[in-house]
């Protein structure tokens, strides 16, 4: 069985994959005193290097008079890799294969399916500290914030068709229907699309995608390239198209989703947004506010005043429905104007008569 000795000496030992690919024993040693582990001589380091020898785990290799040692490259079978892992990493693994397992593309599930494995297979051991690692898994979860809809199915070959284009930089060809369309019209058009990225939002998967054969034109005052959501359940059939792209310097998704702010939905220019509670209706924004320069006031009639500069999009309005009688808008006009007349609407839809 592999002591946590054992296991250490593993994790700290290069492979043939390394820059410096051997270590010398008194070196092994410095690395397990520098990661907490206090061996006391370089011997017994020795030892344990050739008990990890003698069942195959490690290799040696005289230059001079030293002894170098290298570990043999991670997971070449199952139960290697139950030895190579230790609990903390299983529960890493356990976590990631629970939480992303399917957001990954085949090109890296299956370099990893063995960490995955050993990982499962590790936490089943009876050892001291398997338990607790093991019950870590069922002490957390994560839920949706709103009222949960059923999601669409996402064809697996789909998702898997993208995720390895994206990963690898290479061009799809993509017949798409849109919200819009029906799934019944003639066969789809084929687009060529570059894949960027990824992004999950609300359950739903979306392609971030750049049309290539879509310059932009200075003329009309158009300087970046346009990139547009696609959601992969609407996607009807794609196929890689043989050929690499050269991935866009000037893409970089975080900035794409702060500054772009597609998946709100709509956007619209910035508004310096105005908005009154009644009681506890609007505590939330004490501490989650809803911009960076959010501004908390107390009217004469008692209720809580919150301003700030957002951007209107459908997201925004979807908040301010849910929050429903609580919550009245003051500014910008044409916000509070568009409200009016739907909740107007709503009460003759009801049958209420002022």
């Amino acid at each position: 069985m592999t002591s946590s000795l054992d296991e250490a000496i593993l994790r700290a030992l290069p492979t043939e994959r390394d820059a410096v690919a051997w270590l010398a024993t008194p070196e092994i040693r410095r690395r397990l005193e520098e990661r907490g582990h206090h061996v006391g001589y370089t011997k017994k380091v020795q030892r344990h290097l050739t008990a990890l020898e003698a069942d195959s785990r490690v290799v040696s290799m005289i230059n001079g008079r030293e002894l170098l040692w290298q570990r043999k490259p991670w997971l070449r079978g199952l139960q290697e890799g139950v030895g190579l892992i230790s609990a903390s990493e299983a529960v890493a693994f356990h976590i990631l294969q629970r939480f992303a397992g399917n957001k990954l593309p085949n090109a890296v599930t299956r370099d990893i399916d063995p960490l995955f494995q050993a990982a499962e297979a590790r936490l089943s051991q009876e050892k001291a500290d398997s338990r607790i690692y093991r019950a870590w898994a069922d002490k957390i979860d994560s839920v949706d914030g709103a009222f949960t809809l059923i999601r669409p199915k996402l064809r697996p070959e789909i998702f898997q068709t993208v995720a390895t284009a994206t990963f690898s930089e290479r061009e799809l060809l993509v017949q798409y229907c849109a919200a819009y369309k029906s799934e019944q019209t003639d066969a789809q058009k084929t687009k060529v699309l570059w894949p960027l990225a990824l992004v999950e939002s609300a359950g739903v998967m979306y392609l971030v995608a750049q049309d290539p054969r879509r310059a932009p034109r200075p003329e009309k005052g158009e300087t970046e390239w346009m990139r547009t959501l696609y959601r992969l359940d609407r996607i009807q059939s794609v196929s890689e198209s043989g050929e690499s792209f050269t991935y866009p310097e000037d893409f970089k998704l975080r900035k794409y989703i702060e500054t772009q702010q597609v998946f709100d939905f709509l956007p619209e220019p910035p508004v310096r947004l105005e908005l009154a509670f009644e009681g506890t209706s609007g505590n939330q924004l004490r501490e989650s506010p809803m911009s960076k320069d959010q501004h908390i006031d107390t009217l004469p009639d008692g209720r809580m005043k919150v301003t700030g500069t957002v951007t209107p999009s459908l997201k925004l309005r979807w908040w301010l429905r849910a929050l429903g009688a609580g919550v009245e808008i003051l500014a910008p006009p044409s916000l509070r104007d568009e409200f009016a007349q739907d909740y107007l609407k709503l009460a003759q839809r009801y049958g209420h008569t002022a």
